[in-house]
């Protein structure tokens, strides 16, 4: 070995350790020159950077302040330091959508800096050759190190969001799968919420429906009942977002945060309809990314699906499918209550039997269609002279029914003079198929009797309606002969006498 070559080496390591320790207070500056050049190779980093409040001078002379002291011959460089904030560097940059190969630009633009930063005292001094390669050479080394630690942290992020991916798409697997199970309203909110806030890994949660233009809260999860009030004041529905998610998701997700909660809610929608409102949170510091207001969007779409099909069923159980009135169960339950409150209120009730006396005829003519078509005219008048607080029912096949509170008998009767005169004219303005007639029964409650015992009365009223009209029609038929021959022969006279 030659003495004067490993004297010279010796020299040029002394040198430089000695630049490198001295250097480390001038690293703030070579930041703010450095922090220029990553603007024009990574300018994505400089704008989120200014989005997020990050001092990316400070970045910038954190990672040369580690590649001096990478240089210094009189400490032992933190090694384990160095590559766990390299390590975070690559994890926080991943979760923000740069690319890698964006972090290794910037990385060497530190490098470069680091080496304008040591050239610069040295310019033209004796060995400068020589301590300018052996920094590049040690450089080299630190550069990859950290180079290293920057991929493995960046990849353990890419590799944390596949997995929770994966998870997430488990989670909407079975929200999907516990939704379809059901279709009762309030099993489907229940369901909803707590598969929701398991896939998302949270505690708390809410969802409101939607009735007109206001929201109804009707299920918690999480929530104490003195909680509630503060929950849906703080995040609920009239709650201002800070952040939305956009994708193609039809519900649109929000970020919403209070003194309490950190949560997002979903505007649940489904063919351009609200149906209603979701929310779900947590008490404990919560940062949601974009991924997770995205899947809380696909887990929106599911429940909205999920709850405009239990009320279609709900609605279609209570439902008569031909009329759109209610069906006899569901007629049934409302004569029930109106009953029960007219019994506590002293309240007055009356009930309305409508019979459509030619069904069956225009059915046996013209064919069920026609029929279909007689009784939906029915109902359409029906709901025309009744007001918004009685209840219309089809209770048979040709038979409807009408509750009507606060109604005594003279104004129940006005009514069924109003129904006879606006279904004769409607025929008449529609061209109905086959002549549609109707009969009606009357009864009013009386206190003491429950709901079948005016639904016998009214039944009664109705079969002498129907026995009258019968009787007046055959009247008419019998007297039809005699006036066409008195017709014929007043015409035959007429001729005669002419």
């Amino acid at each position: 070995m030659n003495p004067g070559a490993e004297s010279g080496g010796t020299y040029a390591a002394d040198v430089l350790g000695t630049l490198a320790s001295g250097l480390g207070v001038d690293s703030m500056e070579s930041g703010r020159r450095a922090l220029e050049a990553v603007r024009a190779r990574s300018p994505e980093l400089v704008m989120i950077s200014e989005q997020t409040g990050e001092d990316l001078v400070t970045t910038s002379a954190g990672f040369i302040d580690m590649l001096l002291a990478a240089l210094r011959n009189d400490i032992e460089p933190p090694w384990l330091s160095f590559e766990q904030r390299s390590h975070e560097f690559g994890r926080l940059r991943a979760a923000q959508g740069l690319p890698l190969e964006s972090l290794i630009d910037v990385l060497a633009v530190y490098r470069r800096a680091t080496m304008e930063l040591l050239s610069r005292p040295i310019q033209g001094k004796p060995h400068y050759e020589e301590i300018i390669n052996l920094a590049q050479g040690r450089l080299e080394d630190v550069t990859e190190r950290l180079t290293t630690a920057i991929a493995r942290g960046y990849l353990a992020h890419i590799d944390e969001e596949h997995r929770a991916r994966e998870s997430e798409m488990y989670g909407l697997a079975a929200i999907v799968t516990a939704m379809g199970r059901s279709l009762d309203l309030p099993e489907t909110a229940e369901v909803a919420l707590v598969e929701a806030l398991a896939a998302l890994r949270l505690s708390t949660g809410g969802l409101w429906l939607r009735e007109r233009s206001s929201y109804k809260l009707v299920h918690t999860v999480g929530l104490d009942p003195d909680q509630i009030d503060d929950f849906s004041r703080q995040v609920g529905p009239h709650v201002k977002a800070s952040a939305s998610a956009v994708g193609r998701s039809e519900s649109q997700v929000d970020r919403v945060s209070s003194q309490e909660w950190n949560a997002m809610r979903a505007q649940l929608r489904v063919r351009g309809r609200t149906v209603g409102m979701m929310t779900v949170g947590t008490v404990v510091d919560r940062v949601f990314s974009a991924s997770d207001l995205l899947f809380m969007a696909a887990v929106a779409d599911q429940v909205a699906i999920a709850i405009d099909r239990s009320r279609q069923f709900a609605s279609e159980a209570r439902t008569d499918h031909l009329t759109g009135l209610a069906n006899r169960r569901e007629f049934e339950r409302v004569m029930e209550r109106e009953v029960a409150l007219a019994e506590r209120h002293g309240r007055r009730l009356s009930l309305m039997m409508i019979d459509l006396d030619n069904l069956k005829r225009i059915n046996d003519r013209l064919g069920h269609s026609a029929g279909d078509g007689a009784l939906k005219l029915v109902a359409q008048q029906l709901q025309r002279v009744v007001r918004a607080s009685d209840v219309c029912a089809r209770v048979g096949g040709d038979e409807f029914a009408v509750a009507m509170p606060e109604t005594d008998l003279d104004r129940a009767r006005d009514v069924a003079t109003r129904l006879r005169r606006a279904v004769d004219q409607a025929a008449l303005s529609m061209r109905a198929p086959g002549h549609v007639e109707v009969s009606v029964g009357i009864a009013a409650w009386r206190p003491g009797q429950d709901w079948q015992a005016v639904y016998q009365a009214a039944d009664s009223d109705l079969y002498e309606d129907k026995r009258r009209r019968k009787t007046v029609r055959r009247w008419q038929q019998e007297d039809q002969p005699a006036i066409r021959l008195l017709g014929r022969a007043g015409g035959r006279r007429r001729v005669s006498g002419a």
